[in-house]
């Protein structure tokens, strides 16, 4: 599948920061990461890190799919919101799964500084505006609930808008609990890591067919060679619905532009990240080399090419919101590209085994919050390949 537009930012910013060769020979090791993004770096990272045999392949050079396209606004806000998650999977799992991903920056934050890599990390504030008066009750009960269960929040009124961040907003939710960072360096210096603990890396490999043993899995590629592994990862996001019978993730667009970088960004504040409370909304915040970066405007996936062809059209659209937002700041657009994605029926991941395919373990961290969901599923998958019990696996079973 494409499952971005020629020219993602990420991908033109850096180039090929690094490459690895195509596998060229059968091997053995006790896990095969299948996916070379931000998800399967993670992954390996741990794994390699924890002395276990770790190989990686990706069809694609790594870093190269989703990842490349991500906007990567690290919120622990999920794209369903505490009381609306509730209705779905009652209230102490909706309110586990937040305290997770609220956890989960903090998580990334120690991973990058244990790593010393520049890929652009900063911790920022995250800001949850409702622009019209029928989403502000909304706003203002998602506030109380997460207030409730000691989450960092914030809540403004129209004046507070107003005043602390220039908005012409009705309500909002602040939190310091957010980051962003360059995706596309991130997973390459996680994928640097895991190699020079040991594992080894591939990309340009695809594999083809899966043969199952009562031991473990045998990988074949489509150049003919055989990896033999006692579990399999499949980090593969998007792709992966194509493995399954199940069905877990509706595939939609998403839209966005950045730019040229900006000397002066008054009024806006180079800490702040936005977000809308409506759907689809509107995201922005500023990268590390000053630049604008906005998107949204999601919709349904239908083929590459129709996503391809709007993206001008659409990125018309959210500059002309961004403009309305913060109408004296001073900037003009350098960079489109459109990415797609996926969401699930109640927002969350789907991490861990299914009775489908044996011995193979997932990590799909569909939604707006996917680099999140990574780190989660890192911590869960890491304790299931290493025979520890997690109290939190439950939450993102298949079948629920």
């Amino acid at each position: 599948m494409d499952l971005t537009s020629e020219h993602p930012f990420w991908l033109v910013r850096n180039g090929l920061i690094r490459n690895y060769p195509p596998l060229d020979r059968d091997l053995e090791c006790e896990v095969v990461v299948l996916g070379a993004g931000i998800t399967g770096s993670m992954i390996a990272h741990r794994l390699a890190k924890l002395g276990l045999k770790v190989v990686v392949l990706d069809r694609r050079d790594v870093c190269t799919g989703s990842t490349s396209a991500s906007t990567a606004l690290l919120l622990y806000e999920i794209d369903i919101p505490l009381i609306e998650m509730a209705k779905t999977i009652g209230l102490a799992n909706a309110e586990r799964a937040y305290r997770l991903s609220h956890r989960s920056i903090d998580d990334i934050t120690r991973m990058v500084d244990e790593l010393q890599t520049d890929c652009g990390f900063s911790r920022r504030k995250s800001i949850y505006l409702a622009s019209h008066r029928h989403t502000a009750k909304q706003v203002a009960d998602e506030a109380r609930a997460r207030k409730k269960i000691g989450l960092d929040v914030a809540y403004h009124d129209q004046d507070s808008v107003a005043e602390c961040f220039g908005l012409q907003g009705v309500a909002a939710v602040s939190s310091n609990q957010a980051a962003s960072c360059d995706p596309y360096r991130l997973a390459h210096a996680l994928l640097k890591s895991a190699q020079d603990q040991g594992a080894q890396i591939f990309d340009r490999t695809e594999v083809v067919d899966f043969r199952f043993t009562e031991l473990g899995a045998i990988l074949l590629t489509a150049r003919g060679m055989r990896v033999s592994a006692k579990f399999v990862v499949i980090a593969t996001g998007y792709e992966s619905q194509s493995l399954l019978r199940e069905p877990v993730v509706n595939l939609d667009n998403t839209y966005a532009m950045v730019s040229q970088p900006l000397s002066d960004l008054s009024p806006w504040n180079v800490d702040w990240m936005l977000w809308e409370a409506k759907q689809p909304y509107l995201y922005l915040r500023i990268t590390d080399d000053r630049r604008l970066l906005a998107g949204g405007e999601d919709d349904a996936f239908h083929n590459p090419k129709r996503r391809d062809t709007i993206i001008d059209a659409k990125c018309n659209l959210i500059e002309s919101k961004v403009r309305n937002l913060i109408p004296d700041l001073k900037w003009e657009r350098e960079f489109s590209w459109a990415g797609t994605f996926g969401k699930t029926k109640d927002g969350l991941a789907y991490i861990g085994s299914t009775a489908e395919l044996p011995h193979c373990l997932f990590a799909l961290g569909f939604g707006g919050n996917g680099i999140t969901f990574s780190s989660i599923a890192t911590n869960v998958l890491a304790d299931q390949i290493c025979g520890k019990p997690n109290a939190d696996a439950d939450l993102f079973r298949f079948g629920r």
